[in-house]
């Protein structure tokens, strides 16, 4: 799976551990955490290359995570009209990260919520937007945005004490 684009705040992760983080210290860089004796900075086209002819199934992208106490980046879609006018060229389709918020995990500091387990599931980009304009129909206050610069979609939403974040991550 390679992003269409990234964002700071990214991180890949090698099966030994290794981590590198966009825009750790500088913007637009990836930068190796904690970092290595030999550890370079890394570009997103190496880091490209890196998911796509390097890293195996074993190797790990984890999006950026919006924490629940601000904004989700991108312009808002309210209405389904507006999911369906999205402009999601060059992708050729999406992988929906999943996120969940708990008391328990907001008692404890948590800010964000911790990513489900499991291999990222892959949609279509219609099955993106049938999914985000679900999301609209059943949830009245439900959350969707669009951010174009960064390459993906966002859907917040609550149910029962659990908030939910999707990432929607446009693929090529």
């Amino acid at each position: 799976m390679v992003p269409l684009r990234f964002f700071d705040g990214d991180t890949v992760r090698s099966p030994q551990g290794d981590a590198w983080h966009r825009g750790l210290r500088s913007p637009s860089v990836w930068e190796q955490f904690p970092p290595a004796e030999q550890s370079a900075l890394r570009s997103d086209d190496q880091m490209r290359a890196l998911l796509r002819e390097g890293a195996g199934p074993e190797w790990a992208f984890v999006p950026y995570l919006p924490s629940i106490t601000g904004p989700l980046p991108g312009t808002a879609c309210v209405t389904v009209r507006e999911v369906r006018d999205l402009r999601l060229v060059p992708a050729s389709g999406a992988v929906l990260y999943a996120a969940r918020l708990g008391r328990t995990q907001s008692f404890l500091g948590n800010d964000q919520g911790v990513f489900t387990g499991g291999v990222p599931v892959r949609l279509r980009l219609a099955d993106l937007r049938a999914t985000l304009e679900g999301v609209l129909a059943r949830r009245p206050s439900a959350k969707v945005t669009y951010h174009r610069f960064a390459g993906r979609a966002y859907a917040r939403y609550a149910t029962g004490s659990t908030l939910h974040t999707h990432v929607f991550l446009l693929t090529r």
